[in-house]
């Protein structure tokens, strides 16, 4: 999973399967290696993100990235790197208020079974335009309903009546389920 390139990572686990520490590491790994990313890593709910996302990415960088890293913004919540790159971090609670970033190279969504379908497709159509790199986003969540949009959309790979969609669809999409006994850590 670290080095897949689908434009769809859904990862679905429970609490310990390490699925949050991996996107993390991930965000971490490319923003350091790859420059001039603008990664943007939310939730739902902005207020959350502060003492989710954002703590442990930073906890993780300065562990792991500590020479990469240019900067830690604490109020606007950003990491900046040497080499251009950018991680920023927002709430999901006006989505229109994304429509102003410029230039979104990757996105992370925490706790992906609180946002809408059309929060999703909000995100979806900002990660547009040419890059250098492969651009994705990854969507990380605790395991969710039958009836929820995220099975739908990323694990029953049918439409509604049943058909099978089309590889130009499916191929587009990786998903993984974990649970704690798959975490070493």
């Amino acid at each position: 999973l670290f080095f897949d390139k689908h434009r769809h990572l859904v990862i679905m686990g429970g609490g310990g399967s390490g699925k949050s520490i991996f996107a993390g590491d991930k965000v971490l790994q490319r923003c350091s290696t790859e420059e001039g990313h603008t990664w943007l890593v939310c939730r739902k709910v902005a207020k959350t993100i502060r003492w989710s996302c954002f703590n442990q990415l930073v906890g993780q960088a300065r562990e792991h990235y500590p020479d990469d890293i240019e900067r830690i913004y604490e109020g606007d919540m950003r990491i900046t790197f040497r080499n251009g790159s950018q991680i920023i971090f927002a709430g999901l609670d006006d989505v229109e208020k994304l429509k102003s970033i410029y230039n979104i190279t990757g996105i992370w969504i925490e706790e992906a079974s609180e946002i809408s379908e059309q929060d999703f497709n909000q995100l979806d159509i900002r990660l547009r335009g040419e890059t250098k790199y492969y651009k994705q986003i990854i969507l990380t969540f605790n395991p969710v309903s039958i009836l929820h949009w995220l099975k739908r959309r990323f694990f029953d790979r049918v439409d509604k009546k049943g058909n099978a969609l089309p590889k130009k669809i499916t191929r587009k999409i990786r998903t993984h389920h974990s649970t704690y006994l798959d975490n070493r850590f």
